[in-house]
């Protein structure tokens, strides 16, 4: 293990273990009671202004400038609130590199109902061979599912190994996930599936996919956060 994945992992545990011990504090300014999101650090999350229904882009006029209305392939709708940034983007990386699980509890809460009715939420899975530790699209999934009164399932799985996508550009990204899941069995008509951040859509696109392939009939994307 390198020197930069030990410490990684050293400070993970060492959040996790502050996490069980200490008293419950807003996991994102760390000062106000409560394990909840304060008040003043949710009225601080960068929302996004009027985002487009089938990309997410923020400012929508008709047409989308982003996506001429077209949206995201595969996906019948997509819903996100905030932005990618600020005081939002630092509980992300705490909740996904950092793996605190105040972190991932917090952010989890923040996921957008879709925008049509649905008889089951779908996470999109973690990557083979990921840290242990809580994987923040499943367990915001799961909150999703309980606020919808639906069931939550891992119907989906990856197919092979991919490489990371913070590390390429827009087209690669969307080679990199071609064919990238299957779903295990059929879905019903009607899905959510969750993510916690919409760059370019491909590996979102490429989940709808494999649902699609199985028998969904409208697949509405749910996000934390869209990158800009």
């Amino acid at each position: 293990m390198g020197r930069g994945v030990a410490g990684a992992w050293r400070r993970a545990a060492l959040s996790a273990i502050a996490d069980l011990l200490l008293p419950a504090v807003c996991p994102l300014c760390r000062e106000q009671a409560g394990a909840e999101l304060c008040a003043a650090c949710c009225a601080a999350l960068p929302r996004l202004h009027a985002p487009c229904p089938w990309c997410g882009m923020p400012n929508h006029e008709v047409p989308c400038r982003a996506c001429d209305e077209r949206g995201l392939p595969h996906l019948a709708s997509v819903r996100v609130a905030f932005a990618y940034r600020a005081k939002l983007r630092r509980l992300l990386t705490e909740a996904k590199a950092g793996g605190r699980a105040a972190a991932v509890r917090a952010a989890a809460q923040l996921v957008p109902d879709p925008a049509g009715p649905v008889a089951l939420v779908v996470p999109v899975p973690p990557a083979p061979g990921r840290r242990s530790g809580p994987h923040l699209a499943t367990r915001a999934a799961r909150v999703l599912a309980r606020r919808l009164g639906v069931p939550c399932a891992a119907l989906l799985a990856c197919t092979r190994s991919a490489h990371p996508q913070h590390r390429l550009s827009r087209a690669e990204r969307w080679r990199n996930t071609q064919d990238l899941y299957a779903a295990r069995r059929d879905p019903p008509a009607e899905v959510a599936l969750v993510d916690d951040i919409l760059t370019s859509g491909a590996t979102a696109s490429a989940a709808a996919a494999a649902l699609i392939a199985r028998g969904a009939r409208a697949v509405h994307g749910c996000f934390l956060a869209r990158t800009l």
